[in-house]
């Protein structure tokens, strides 16, 4: 059975026009979009209506919030002063609907802190049991607990970055630096900037978490 699937548009910087986001939901299976409160501004730009809106709506438009309202696409409103993120309620949402991958877009640029807490809200999804990634045109950032593959995906720029304090046991195989069995440290920039060269890259690690960011090049 095929697992059930979301993208949750955010309010960051959005570099993917209507072709590549079409392009995304179709390959990827998605279905079901939300778009977490200003990330409905972007979906409106782009002519798309997303299953779902949520969030506080402090920065979607009153023009464009009563478009939606007119398309007769539901909308979540939360209080402004809440204790947490839109970003946050969204993925709950999915939590309690039974979604069990998520992908989020619009998620970097923007407010820093913002972006800080969407890179973090990675490992709160992890820890509710489901999947994410973060995609734009050319990042994809996700976590990585045991192993990760990667495949035809030569030329990419590969960090790994510690999110918990260690990462014990790691090893690199397919990219320039390669590495076994190493410990390595959230403190430190170890694990930053490296190329995957061959055909099948792969990940390794004994305990810990990472998050992985690749990004094509050219």
């Amino acid at each position: 059975m095929s697992k059930k699937k979301a993208l949750l548009v955010l309010n960051g910087e959005f570099d993917l026009n209507k072709k590549k986001l079409e392009l995304i939901i179709k390959k990827e299976g998605i279905d079901f979009i939300i778009a977490v409160d200003g990330g409905s501004n972007k979906l409106k730009k782009l002519e798309l209506l997303p299953d779902l809106i949520i969030g506080d709506l402090d920065s979607i438009t009153e023009e464009n919030k009563n478009h939606f309202r007119k398309e007769k696409v539901e909308i979540i409103k939360h209080p402004v002063e809440k204790d947490q993120t839109d970003s946050e309620i969204a993925v709950d949402y999915c939590k309690e609907n039974d979604f069990e991958q998520l992908y989020l877009t619009a998620a970097l640029g923007g407010r820093i802190d913002q972006q800080l807490a969407n890179l973090n809200l990675l490992e709160y999804i992890y820890e509710i049991d489901l999947e994410a990634k973060i995609i734009s045109d050319k990042i994809e950032i996700a976590i990585i607990d045991q192993k990760k593959k990667f495949l035809a995906k030569e030329g990419y720029r590969l960090s790994l970055i510690p999110q918990s304090s260690t990462v014990r046991g790691l090893s690199i195989k397919g990219c320039k630096y390669n590495l076994t069995n190493q410990d390595i440290f959230r403190s430190q920039s170890r694990g930053i900037s490296n190329l995957i060269e061959s055909e099948q890259a792969e990940v390794r690690l004994k305990s810990g978490l990472l998050i992985y960011v690749l990004e094509k090049l050219k």
